[in-house]
């Protein structure tokens, strides 16, 4: 695995005492009724993601705490709650992206971006929508933890392009769990599986439990993708970005999408 703090773009700042050391909000209960809810609006409307970060608010608990612990340990966590906007004025630049050239990370980001019709802050802008209150709360009472989820907000974008997962169901279904096997937050790796069941039930000739075990070697054996600079990585040829993150080729995925002519399952959109 390569030293991921080699692909930071600037010196290291150091963050306020504060977010180190901000604690964490009172922890939710666990809701399964509420996440069970949230799935079935999932179901109906896979184009919603207010059900996506309903879902989680009903499950994740204390489950990213110790995922936040090795985020805020790391340089570039320190350098997201130093700064928490670079990440978006890097990738709302449309005009330095550009000047990348063709092939590279930078070209395959935007060019996803255009067709899929996506704004950078569009994940973030979904979480605002699904619950005001509660963001509000993030950033006036722990700016540390809001840095670091707007961080994720925005990457989420990023992960599609360089793993290869497209916006299909399957491959939403298939990064949630990538995701969540990087951080070990509870709602993205059981919303995965639920939405790979799912499709499983759809389209029963799918390897679905293989392509979600490919998904999850993947997630371990890649480098850890938050505490990452992936910004850095924009320049590079999109191959060589893969390269120097360890991140393998979902084969399993692709090769099943590849020979597959039917309607898409119902299942989920993120």
């Amino acid at each position: 695995m390569p030293d991921t703090q080699s692909f930071q773009n600037g010196p290291d700042r150091a963050a306020p005492a504060t977010a180190a050391a901000g604690g964490f909000p009172p922890p939710q209960p666990i809701r399964p009724l509420r996440a069970w809810k949230a799935f079935q609006g999932l179901v109906r409307d896979k184009e919603d993601t207010r059900y996506v970060f309903a879902f989680f608010e009903a499950v994740n608990g204390r489950s990213y705490e110790r995922f936040y612990t090795r985020f805020a340990a790391s340089d570039y966590g320190r350098r997201v709650m130093a700064d928490h906007t670079e990440i978006g004025r890097i990738l709302m630049d449309r005009g330095t992206l550009e000047s990348h050239g063709p092939g590279t990370f930078a070209a395959a980001y935007l060019h996803y971006l255009d067709s899929e019709n996506l704004h950078p802050e569009g994940v973030y802008q979904a979480n605002w929508d699904n619950a005001p209150a509660r963001m509000q709360a993030l950033k006036d009472d722990w700016p540390h933890l809001y840095a670091m989820s707007y961080m994720m907000n925005l990457t989420h974008d990023l992960y599609h392009v360089l793993t290869g997962y497209g916006r299909d169901p399957l491959g939403e279904a298939l990064l949630l769990l990538f995701s969540g096997i990087q951080t070990g937050g509870r709602g993205p790796i059981w919303l995965g599986r639920m939405a790979g069941m799912k499709i499983r039930s759809e389209i029963p000739a799918w390897p679905v439990g293989r392509m979600m075990a490919e998904a999850k070697r993947l997630a371990r054996d890649a480098a850890h993708f938050p505490t990452t600079d992936l910004t850095a990585l924009l320049p590079l040829p999109l191959d060589e970005a893969r390269a120097r993150l360890s991140m393998g080729r979902p084969a399993l995925y692709q090769k099943t999408l590849a020979a597959y002519d039917g309607p898409d399952p119902v299942a989920v959109r993120a």
